[in-house]
């Protein structure tokens, strides 16, 4: 089993205050745009797709270059087989559709709701991107989606968010958005569609992924790292 973090852009989102109200700062939030590459045996599996080409309203304006990452790891669009989605706002869903033979993954709740007439309205990047695709599994419950890889709900930034763990690895999405979330879940981010499920979820698995050392790769955290105790809390450690 192998993990990587990769890349697509990075650069400025909002201010910490903007994002976190809470936090009376009006710093830059400076904020990589992540996926994961994971390799069981035979089969690659990519976690989110990124922000994708320009344009892109709302995202970091950093250069897109995930599939520059995956060249450079000897992974050729064609070769992966599995995507899945952590789930479907718009800086995890860029490249998709640019995987010709994957299979791609994304909880019921989250295509239920992202799907709808509504949303589509609103969001042209699913519409671009998401709906055309063929190849789509909606799953409701744990699953592995590859030897060795499974899939788990995480739900609270969005009705449907999962993680994917894999041995000794998890690829978070927004589960936690940023590290001050790691020592204070219940700091809110405004891009939680339920903030009290989402503290809930945050607390339950930054808790089971510190217990078990496992190495996270987050969806805007720098590298990989690990959620270490720290007081009566956690910290991030980056390897």
């Amino acid at each position: 089993m192998t993990a990587d973090a990769l890349v697509d852009c990075e650069g400025t989102f909002a201010t910490l205050r903007q994002a976190f109200p809470a936090i009376h700062s009006d710093v830059d939030w400076w904020i990589p745009v992540n996926c994961a590459l994971l390799r069981s045996g035979d089969t690659s599996v990519l976690v989110d797709t990124g922000a994708g080409p320009k344009p892109r309203p709302f995202m970091p304006d950093g250069e897109a270059r995930l599939l520059d990452e995956l060249a450079r790891r000897g992974v050729s669009p064609e070769d992966v087989d599995v995507v899945v989605h952590t789930h479907l706002h718009v800086d995890h869903v860029g490249w998709t559709g640019s995987f010709p033979n994957a299979r791609y993954v994304v909880h019921e709740q989250d295509w239920a709701y992202f799907m709808s007439e509504r949303s589509l309205a609103d969001r042209p990047h699913l519409r671009e991107k998401v709906l055309p695709l063929e190849r789509v599994e909606c799953v409701t419950a744990e699953t592995e989606i590859a030897p060795r890889i499974h899939m788990q709900p995480a739900p609270g930034h969005t009705p449907g968010h999962v993680i994917v763990r894999a041995e000794g690895v998890a690829a978070i999405g927004d589960l936690v958005a940023h590290e001050l979330q790691v020592a204070d879940p219940s700091l809110f981010f405004v891009n939680d569609m339920d903030a009290g499920v989402a503290a809930a979820t945050r607390r339950r698995v930054v808790a089971e992924l510190a217990a078990d050392g496992t190495r996270v790769i987050a969806g805007h955290f720098r590298g990989i790292g690990r959620f270490e105790p720290a007081g009566k809390g956690f910290r991030w450690a980056v390897e």
